[in-house]
């Protein structure tokens, strides 16, 4: 039923490949401008980049007793 659907679409494929490629633009962008690779930027290599990381997502525990 759906297959038959989709193969009979006539405007429907147009408005798709135009929702998928201003999909694909809109992550571009996004991709671009907005999510900039801080850590490629920051680190020199993998090492510190890891550490980075780890010191970020583990919070300082208090070693007070």
């Amino acid at each position: 039923m759906y297959i038959d659907g989709f193969r009979s679409m006539t405007v429907g494929r147009r408005l798709w490949a135009i929702i998928i490629i201003k999909l694909a633009i809109m992550f571009l962008v996004f991709r671009l401008f907005f999510f900039p690779n801080i850590l490629q930027e920051n680190y020199d290599t993998d090492e510190d980049r890891a550490q980075a990381v780890r010191t970020a997502l583990i919070p300082a525990t208090d070693t007070k007793p």
